[in-house]
């Protein structure tokens, strides 16, 4: 690997591969037979909202609203004033991608704007990106991908979306991370 920065594409391409779906999967296999472990099945993500009535109007939408609650869980987060935790679904794509309904979907029907902050268990992966009345806004997904183990990073690629289109709509680049193995 020459460059350090690329897009989903780019770096599937790098990877001598054509198949974004063939990459997660050969990924997901290799991080399961290194770790002995699995990604969980759904994700959940933070959402900071800038007031507390704003957070209680929210949660109140998501819980109660039969749209909502049948697609997600949440919670109120005690470790951080004025945000949720929103679990559910299987990727970042799923609560801000372009199916309805989703997270953005109540914020425009709510008026409300919030910051979202995700970091990927296991691998560090981050998201973070604002939303203003639905709009998602100062979007970035951050990847890092080790050169030593590399199935550590790419392993957890599903949680994030699902094809190049989606990938690109949340801005995700994945950067190579040159790294010495330890003996």
């Amino acid at each position: 690997m020459k460059k350090s920065s690329y897009s989903i594409k780019e770096f599937t391409q790098e990877m001598q591969m054509d198949d974004i779906q063939e990459l997660m999967r050969q990924s997901k296999l290799q991080f399961t037979k290194r770790f002995g472990l699995e990604f969980s099945k759904d994700i959940s993500v933070t959402l900071v909202f800038e007031t507390s009535y704003d957070a209680n109007d929210f949660y109140n939408e998501i819980r109660f609203n039969k749209a909502y609650s049948m697609l997600y869980r949440v919670a109120f987060n005690t470790s951080k004033a004025n945000s949720l935790i929103v679990s559910g679904q299987a990727t970042l794509f799923d609560y801000f991608g372009t199916n309805e309904p989703n997270l953005l979907t109540a914020s425009r029907d709510l008026g409300l704007q919030f910051t979202i902050d995700f970091v990927q268990d296991y691998t560090g992966s981050t998201f973070k990106g604002s939303v203003m009345n639905g709009e998602l806004l100062a979007r970035q997904c951050i990847v890092e991908v080790s050169s030593v183990l590399p199935e550590l990073t790419l392993g957890g690629l599903c949680q994030i979306a699902g094809s190049f289109e989606e990938f690109d709509l949340l801005l995700t680049r994945i950067y190579t991370v040159r790294s010495e193995a330890l003996l």
